[in-house]
């Protein structure tokens, strides 16, 4: 067994990290609109991971750092509510279209919650055409896909 650094080699994000990271959120949950209509449980699932990984690296950057890339403690860089929140992601009772879209309507309102944050922080424009366009392909592919989510 090798022995791994501690801690990790942790480097801070830039602003253009940050926005691809905003960017790449709807643009990989737009792709659900074409994988859940066709019963691809299994993309889905992986889909769904992609997702949820963009949304740790977002919580990663409003800590300041980018992911370590051969971190094998993530634990060490989230808050305690952080992965709370992340977690109940991972719930799934079913393995049914249902299942899916409500852990991605859940990293939904994770992402809202973290991403005016890093906007503000970085000075970026909030990618609003990139939220439309996944917004539009969802709700017209996914009859279960909700017309809004609120954070509030």
């Amino acid at each position: 067994m090798s022995a791994h650094p501690w801690p990790d080699p942790l480097q801070p994000p830039g602003p253009g990290d940050i926005r691809e990271l905003l960017t790449r959120f709807w643009t990989y949950l737009a792709e659900l609109a074409d994988l859940l209509p066709h019963g691809e449980i299994l993309l889905a699932a992986e889909q769904v991971a992609a997702v949820r990984a963009v949304v740790i690296q977002m919580m990663l950057a409003l800590n300041g750092i980018q992911r370590p890339p051969a971190t094998r403690r993530l634990n060490r860089y989230l808050s305690a509510s952080q992965r709370a929140a992340l977690e109940k992601t991972l719930i799934a009772p079913s393995a049914g279209v249902d299942a899916w879209l409500g852990q991605a309507v859940a990293l939904v309102v994770i992402y809202r919650w973290y991403a005016p944050q890093l906007v503000a922080r970085y000075a970026l424009d909030y990618p609003a055409h990139a939220e439309q366009q996944a917004w539009n392909t969802l709700t017209q592919a996914l009859p279960g896909w909700p017309q809004a989510v609120t954070t509030e």
